[in-house]
This record gives C-alpha cells, sequence and structure tokens, in this order.
C-alpha cells in the first residue's frame, strides 16, 4: 500500500505517525497523485537517467565531483549520474565529523562502484574560523544560532570549493545533491550546496529520494538514516525546520492547493483557509513551514535580478546561448517541463507507435485547450507523428468547424460522450492525412457547469477504419490537476486503440 510504505520510508512512523490534520491531507495528497506511485517513480529515474546520459554525450563532460556526505542525497545523485555512464568521484570531505556519517559516505561509493577521495578539511576549517575571528572573535566560541550558522556556512563554502578545485583538475562539473524539500526550506548555504547539474531538485525528500535510493542499490543504513546537515549548527534537519520532512511536503502542497483556491488570502488568513483549529501540532508546524518559507524566499532566487532598465540583454544572451550553445537536452526541457513526467511518458509512448505505424494523430480539444497536442509536440520527432490540432472551446465552433449536431449539443451540451465521439470523427473527415483522432471535452472546474459535475471530462479516440471508443472521467482536484490528468488520458487512450484494444465504452 502506498500510504503505508511513504509512512515507513519517510522515517514518520518513527516519529509517531501523522496528526489528524496532516493524515487527512496525506490521503487526499495521494490520491490527488502529488506522492508518486513506485510505477510513477520509476519514470522519473529512467527520464533523470536519459536526460544525464544526454547531456554527457551532447557536452562532451563526463564525469561528476561530488561530497558524499554519508546521507542519502548525495548517494541518490552519485547513483543517477553512475547509472547514465558517467565518471564519479565521490569525495569523504569531513570537518569535525561523526565519523559514522563519513563511514556511510564511504560504504556508499564502494555500493555504488564510484572512485573515492578522502580529504579532512578540520585543519582547514580551524584556519578559516581563526583568521574570521581576528574580525568577530565571537565567532570562534560563540554558540547562539546565527554564530553556529555562521561557522556552518563556513564549512559548506570550503567542502564547495575543494569540489570545484577537483572538477576544475579533472575537467568535470560539480553534481548538485539539494533536493524539493529542502530547495522549498532553504536548507542549503548560498554557494556552498548548489553545483551545476542538480538531477533530484524536483524529489521530494520524504518519499521519492529514499525510494530511488532503494532502488538503485544504496545501502540501507545510508537512507535510513536520520537527516543530518553536517554543519554543526543543530540536532539535525528536522529539529531545525520544525517539521518532519513528510510533514513539510504535506503541508507546502497543502498551502499551494490553499493559494489556488483562494488567490487574495494573506498569510494570516491561512489558519482559517486550511482548517487547522483543532490539531494543537499541526497549528505549530504550519507557523514554522510559513516562518521558514517567509524567511527564505531570497535565496530561491538568486542571484537576485531586478527590474533593470536594460535588463533585455539578459534575454539577449540567454537566446544566444539557447541558439548556440545549449545541448538538446536542455532545449527539449524547457518543454517538457510543463507537462507531469507521466505525461510525457505517455505522448513519447504514443508518437513511438504512430511513427512505427506511420500514422499521424489530429487532437481535437475543448476543457483543454491545446494541452494535449502540445504535451505530444514537446516530443522529439514528433512531426512524424502530429498531424494538428483543434481547438474548438465554444459550441459554436464545435458545430461550424467539424459538424458536431446542435440538436445534440442542446439536448445533451457539450458535455457529452457523444459530442466527443462527434468531434473526432469531423477531425478525420477534416484532417483527411491522419489516421488517429483524440478528442476531449468536460468541465475543468473549479465550478460545476450545465449540470455536470467539475472534473467529468469524455474522451473518444478514433482509428480511421474502426468504430470510435469513448470513455467518461471523474478526475478529482482543481483545474489545473483536472486537466493534466485529461491530457494524460487521452494519450493512454489513444495508445490503446494502437495497440488494438477496444474494451473501452463505446
Amino acid at each position: 500500500m502506498l500510504e503505508a510504505d511513504i509512512l515507513n520510508l519517510s522515517r514518520q512512523e518513527q516519529s509517531g505517525g501523522l496528526s489528524r490534520w496532516f493524515a487527512k491531507h496525506f490521503a487526499v495528497q495521494i490520491e490527488e497523485g502529488l506522492f508518486l506511485p513506485p510505477s510513477k517513480l520509476q519514470q522519473v529515474q529512467d527520464r533523470l537517467v536519459s536526460q544525464l546520459s544526454d547531456y554527457r554525450q551532447q557536452t562532451g563532460v563526463s564525469t561528476a565531483v561530488l561530497g558524499m556526505s554519508g546521507g542519502v542525497d548525495s548517494a541518490v545523485t552519485a547513483a543517477l549520474f553512475k547509472a547514465a555512464g558517467w565518471r564519479v568521484i565521490g569525495h569523504t570531505l569531513p570537518i569535525h565529523q561523526n565519523p559514522e556519517e563519513t563511514e556511510r559516505g564511504i560504504d556508499a561509493c564502494s555500493a555504488l562502484n564510484l572512485e573515492h577521495f578522502h580529504i579532512d578539511l578540520s585543519g582547514e576549517y580551524d584556519a578559516m574560523v581563526g583568521a574570521m575571528g581576528r574580525l568577530d572573535p565571537t565567532i570562534t566560541t560563540g554558540e547562539d544560532e546565527g554564530l553556529r550558522t555562521r561557522r556552518g556556512n563556513l564549512r559548506a563554502r570550503l567542502r564547495m570549493m575543494t569540489l570545484y578545485d577537483q572538477a576544475h583538475r579533472h575537467g568535470g562539473i560539480v553534481a548538485s545533491t539539494d533536493n524539493f524539500s529542502e530547495f522549498g526550506a532553504g536548507f542549503w548555504t548560498l554557494h556552498g550546496d548548489v553545483g551545476d547539474l542538480a538531477p533530484v531538485q524536483g524529489l521530494l525528500k520524504s518519499w521519492e529520494i529514499p525510494w530511488l535510493a532503494r532502488n538503485l542499490g544504496v545501502p540501507e543504513h545510508t537512507w535510513r538514516a536520520k537527516p543530518t546537515d553536517g554543519l554543526g549548527i543543530g540536532a539535525g534537519d528536522e529539529a531545525q525546520i520544525g517539521a518532519t520532512y513528510l510533514e513539510w511536503d504535506i503541508a507546502v502542497f497543502a498551502l499551494d492547493k490553499a493559494c489556488q483556491e483562494n488567490p487574495r488570502a494573506a498569510v494570516s488568513d491561512l489558519d482559517h483557509v486550511l482548517q487547522i483549529e483543532g490539531d494543537d501540532h499541526a497549528q505549530t508546524v504550519l507557523e514554522a513551514v510559513l516562518r521558514r518559507l517567509g524567511g527564505t524566499w531570497y535565496k530561491r532566487i538568486n542571484p537576485i535580478n531586478l527590474n533593470h532598465p536594460l535588463s533585455d540583454r539578459l534575454a539577449l544572451m540567454n537566446k544566444l546561448d539557447e541558439r548556440l550553445f545549449r545541448p538538446d537536452t536542455l532545449h527539449r526541457q524547457t518543454v517538457e517541463l510543463q507537462f507531469p513526467v507521466e505525461v510525457h511518458a505517455a505522448a513519447t509512448d504514443l508518437c513511438n507507435r504512430l511513427t512505427d505505424m506511420k500514422v499521424h494523430v489530429v487532437t481535437v480539444e475543448s476543457c483543454t485547450g491545446g494541452l494535449l497536442a502540445a504535451s505530444i509536440s514537446g516530443v522529439g520527432g514528433s512531426s512524424s507523428a502530429l498531424e494538428g490540432s483543434f481547438v474548438t472551446y465554444s459550441p459554436a465552433m464545435k458545430v461550424t468547424a467539424l459538424g458536431v449536431s446542435t440538436q445534440l449539443i442542446e439536448e445533451r451540451t457539450v458535455y457529452d460522450p457523444q459530442v466527443a465521439v462527434q468531434m473526432a470523427i469531423g477531425a478525420l473527415e477534416v484532417a483527411s492525412d491522419a489516421g488517429l483522432a483524440l478528442a476531449v471535452t468536460g468541465v475543468g472546474g473549479p465550478d460545476d457547469d450545465q449540470g455536470k459535475p467539475a472534473g467529468y471530462v469524455c474522451i473518444a479516440a478514433c482509428l480511421r477504419g474502426r468504430d470510435p471508443v469513448v470513455k467518461e472521467f471523474n478526475f478529482p482536484g482543481q483545474p489545473q490537476a483536472v486537466l493534466a490528468a485529461a491530457t494524460s488520458a487521452s494519450l493512454e487512450m489513444g495508445i490503446s486503440m494502437l495497440a488494438g484494444d477496444d474494451t473501452a465504452d463505446r
């Protein structure tokens, strides 16, 4: 069961489980697909490895240098680079470190078959603190949080200086190991943790990172270990953040949803909007999460570019890089990242099948407004698969462009399976070179419409020479989630139609 596996890998069970508010939102977020199941995580892993491999081949850079802290993030990052065919050099760089952490880093290098170098930087760190002490003597002995943080930042930046020197030595890059949860919490040091290439920055610390670690062969004692910063600032990550990583991830997703549903809500309104009254633990954690987010926003946009009167020069340089120098895998990324990984995977599968069968698809879209066609065109080589697209949002467009029956729309509304069927058939009549039509119409939300609930979607697939297939869906969530789900389901229906599976409702 997904929920049980997440609670186990996130170490939440050891913390006494989730309080009532967190448990309720966790269940909803699993249903909405915010916590990816293993099948989707495998797709994420495969895609990351593929992109790292493409980057290596297209840039000619094939060596990745990183610090092996003994934590799970660096181990997963190293494993992904290794799986993509990179030469990976792991460095253990202790600075007055707990020996168990260093040993875990060494064990991970061995288990993943990495090259390994060990450099104890404690002496260099002491010298640096001593030098800073000539400017401010309190930094050498003070124990308040601010002074511990300053010393911790010196540790992180000293390690990063070492890694960049070694990357230069080996003609490689520094792999960045921060994850999405830490990125949001600001739980990283500017110019001390972020390297050149960041394959895990979009992954949840609570669930996705340990799942990939287990899947990639990282030693269990590494991904089971209590998260620590390795900087001597506090007792551990979660103690400093004020929440477990699973609580953090649930809270961030809940805040995002609350802001979408209440676009005018201020921070002071969120207690009421999130309905956390009666759960004292959730109240305390949410306050800590908001403090952390509010106190670290500037790190997430560093370096901060003001609205400079000559900011168009930055766009000029970006265009030159895009046109002349960036590897293709980064060009594709600007399109792919608009869609969830499962949508891109399904679009790629559909394109490959269409290309192999020498069939072109035409999309016919109402509520998705062109997203289905965009997901297909975002796949490399899609010109051999995509014929074109009709975006017929209004009833009149469905009638005039596709020949949908006016009487049918008046009797059943545009949110009807037979309307979707007529849209698909009409598209094939107009697009004579297309062999497959995918049509989608429905209520994106957030409100119900014409007696149909938000999330109700009808999708029809029609392969030339065969009877059309149509399905009805009720997708949960806000409009963005509904439209993504409708796009994904349309692609899957196209794949099924090409595979000869016509078990859908007719």
